[in-house]
Parts: C-alpha cells; sequence; structure tokens
C-alpha cells in the first residue's frame, strides 16, 4: 500500500501545534521583546510596530485589540489562514493544491511599504493605523 502525502495537511497540524505553542509562550516574551528602534530614534512607526502584541492579542482572541495594535499583520495572517486552509481542503479531495502566483511577493512586499508610509501620516483616518491600546 503506498502511502499520500499530505504535505498541506501536515503544513496545518504544524500551525495549529505553532499557535497552541504562541498562546503559552508569547505574553511572557513580549517582556523580552527590545523597543523598535526606528521609532525610538525617529518617532515613526515601522510597518511592523505593535506586531508582537498584536499576535499576542490575536493568541488570546482579542481581534480589536489586535487590529488596534497592527491592521497588517491581522490581515495578513487572516490571508494565510484562509490559503492555508483552502490548500488543505483542495489536498483532502484529491485535487492539487494551489500555488501562489509570481507576483504574490511584489504585492505583499508593496503592501508593507504603503502600509509603513499611511500609518505615518498625522491626519484621521492614517492615524487609527499607528499602534493604540
Amino acid at each position: 500500500m503506498k502511502l499520500r502525502r499530505r504535505d498541506w495537511t501536515l503544513l496545518v497540524l504544524g500551525s495549529v501545534a505553532g499557535l497552541l505553542v504562541a498562546v503559552r509562550l508569547l505574553p511572557a516574551l513580549v517582556r523580552a521583546v527590545p523597543a523598535c528602534v526606528l521609532h525610538k530614534l525617529t518617532g515613526l512607526h515601522c510597518p511592523g510596530c505593535g506586531g508582537t502584541r498584536c499576535v499576542v492579542r490575536l493568541s488570546q482572541g482579542d481581534l480589536g485589540g489586535a487590529m488596534a495594535m497592527n491592521p497588517l499583520v491581522v490581515s495578513y495572517l487572516l490571508g494565510l489562514v484562509a490559503w492555508l486552509a483552502y490548500g488543505a481542503c483542495r489536498e483532502a479531495v484529491g485535487k492539487r493544491p494551489p500555488a501562489l502566483p509570481s507576483w504574490t511577493g511584489w504585492l505583499l512586499g508593496g503592501g508593507v511599504l504603503v502600509f509603513g508610509i499611511l500609518r505615518n501620516l498625522p491626519w484621521w483616518p492614517f492615524t487609527l493605523l499607528a499602534p493604540h491600546a
């Protein structure tokens, strides 16, 4: 009997295991993460500012609090979860899992760049993109 490879299923199971570890460890690790050097030196928020606190709040089920810290991280993580679930479902029914188009990296990188600029603009609604409690 030949075993079928279940790469996507293993990827999803590994992600769930990682999430369970994160729920336990992240709140304690937040104290060990240094403050953003760019923000300390310039007062500007980099695209990743608030990302750690965002993931901690997501791991605690606080979607609103996570969005207040870094909406880009929430958006990208939700997209990743949807893509993993779609791939695992396709694999489960015997279809080929999806491949990312070649332009995906450019799109994600451009999103990070635009987000980094917009979150530092001093006008509403852009001020909502800066980390706030």
